[in-house]
């Protein structure tokens, strides 16, 4: 049985990393000119569609939400594409096809290893930019769960959520300060936990 099953994880494996690898080609040939249109955005999405194995593991998965979101309504913003492009770009430069694993939660950030999430009469603060979507799509889905977002690391911060699209150089950008301050708090308090939105997004779907 251990046998079995060791054998379809390794099979489901393979596949998922060759889909990712696939995604990451269209991704890469997408955005080779710094403009995605609101065609690529279409074909992309389609392709996702097709391709449900690269949709079932992040960050495709949040990809797809993000597209999704962005066709809702049937019009693409200048913002949504230059948010999309970025994150796009994010994914192709994750070296995939070396490593075998999409690294998202950014470079050298004092994330818990192991963090319990809760939601319920909890406060969230998100920094950085998301694959989940705009600060206000994150804050949406916190509160669905009756927890509270906020916009600054107070000493009543439950959790500082850190988007997956960090610059190596965090600590000299704007959303570094939030960071740097909510390691102090978490020095001298405890508190908040610091998490990266992998973790976060795991925490969503398991509540």
């Amino acid at each position: 049985m251990q046998n079995n099953f060791a054998i379809n994880n390794s099979i489901q494996q393979r596949k998922f990393t060759k889909a990712t690898n696939t995604l990451l080609g269209i991704c890469t040939g997408l955005v080779a000119d710094g403009h995605i249109n609101d065609k690529e955005i279409v074909f992309l999405r389609t392709w996702l569609a097709e391709n449900h194995d690269t949709c079932t593991n992040w960050p495709g998965n949040m990809i797809a939400k993000r597209i999704d979101a962005i066709l809702a309504d049937g019009k693409v913003t200048d913002n949504e594409r230059s948010e999309l492009l970025i994150c796009l770009e994010n994914l192709c430069g994750n070296h995939f096809s070396e490593t075998g694993a999409v690294t998202t939660e950014g470079p050298s950030l004092p994330l818990d290893e192991d963090p319990t999430i809760f939601f319920r009469n909890m406060t969230f603060c998100f920094t950085g930019m998301f694959y989940f979507g705009t600060r206000a799509a994150c804050e949406r889905a916190v509160l669905k769960l009756e927890a509270m977002p906020v916009d600054r690391v107070t000493s009543k911060l439950d959790y500082l959520v850190i988007g997956s699209i960090v610059n190596e150089d965090w600590a000299n950008m704007t959303y570094g300060r939030k960071i740097e301050t909510a390691i102090e708090r978490r020095e001298r308090y405890g508190l908040p936990a610091i998490v990266s939105e992998q973790q976060w997004v795991k925490a969503l779907e398991e509540a």
